[in-house]
């Protein structure tokens, strides 16, 4: 059943990357709700259910670019085991320290993909992760504090009107 919902989650949120997420981007930047719902998994559910679905993920995201094939699988493989070797079972509750785990995880997959595709240049490393990377990152952190607020929510109200979860 978590494969199911976990891989129902992944197509949903690949589909929204694709489709609506670029029209709101803010100076050329984007967040990437990929990594956001890698994020999710790893703390809320199995970080090797995680850690597949970010290879699904990053698969799908691959296909778009034959020339950079796995790229994408490898980062978000290389965060989903980041997230969970560091925060598995320590990360606190609170929406912030969630939203900061969502920014590292941003900057780590930006790192990845940056190395990869610019051949390991460094300047030009440096200029698109402090023109693009940064912005993004913080971008998807604040979208991740809201879906961390959203789901504490949901998660609230069906424990208050089932009196479980």
């Amino acid at each position: 059943m978590r494969f199911a919902k976990a891989a129902i989650a992944a197509i949903l949120v690949f589909l929204f990357q694709l489709i609506v997420v670029g029209r709101f981007a803010v100076a050329g930047a984007a967040p990437d709700i990929m990594t956001i719902l890698v994020v999710v998994l790893v703390l809320d559910m199995d970080p090797v259910l995680a850690v597949v679905t970010g290879f699904f993920l990053g698969f799908l995201q691959d296909l778009g670019n034959a020339s950079f094939l796995g790229m994408n699988a490898l980062a978000k493989c290389l965060v989903a085991w980041g997230v969970a070797r560091t925060g598995g079972g320590l990360v606190p509750e609170s929406v912030p320290f969630r939203a900061a785990l969502v920014f590292a995880a941003s900057i780590v997959n930006d790192i990845v993909v940056l190395v990869v595709t610019t051949g390991f240049d460094v300047p030009l490393i440096l200029v698109s992760f402090f023109r693009y990377s940064l912005l993004s990152a913080l971008y998807a952190a604040a979208v991740g504090a809201v879906v961390f607020v959203l789901q504490g929510e949901i998660a609230g109200r069906m424990v208050r009107a089932g009196g479980r979860r």
